[in-house]
């Protein structure tokens, strides 16, 4: 069972990462949910669900990864749900969540490839989290417009 769900979490990560910047620019683009926010969506659900299951399989070490897998599905159905319903600041959940999704996916991928150098985990939260709020308070005008 754990191979099958590690096999299936990478394959969703996979996914995540390609479609992930496709999903931010394409649902602020059409102001609205689009097909790549529905696949980035379901690929971070899958990572996140598949984390739930491999966690027990070394409880003393994983268990941490229970609350932030969690957590970075949150942020995506955050982006999910600003999407669906565009209006107000509605572009902020959009960036926020797919953004931070998105970011999720590249901490794990540090933490998991780059054991030597356990602080790199907080280059893309750092650099990911700057870029985001940089659009959130100075977007594009096409997001903002009536």
């Amino acid at each position: 069972m754990r191979d099958i769900a590690l096999l299936l979490h990478v394959a969703a990560g996979a996914v995540g990462m390609l479609v992930g910047p496709l999903a931010i620019v394409l649902t602020l683009r059409a102001r609205r949910l689009t097909w790549a926010g529905e696949v980035f969506h379901w690929a971070v659900a899958a990572v996140c669900l598949t984390a739930l299951v491999m966690v027990p399989y070394d409880w003393g070490r994983l268990w941490v990864f229970w609350p932030i897998s969690i957590a970075s599905y949150l942020f995506v159905y955050l982006g999910q749900r600003a999407a669906e319903a565009p209006g107000g600041l509605w572009y902020r959940g959009v960036l926020r969540g797919y953004g931070g999704g998105w970011i999720a996916l590249w901490t794990a991928i540090l933490v998991v490839s780059v054991t030597e150098h356990p602080w790199t985990w907080a280059i893309p939260i750092v650099v990911g989290s700057a870029a985001i709020e940089v659009f959130c308070f100075r977007p594009s005008p096409t997001w903002t417009r009536s």
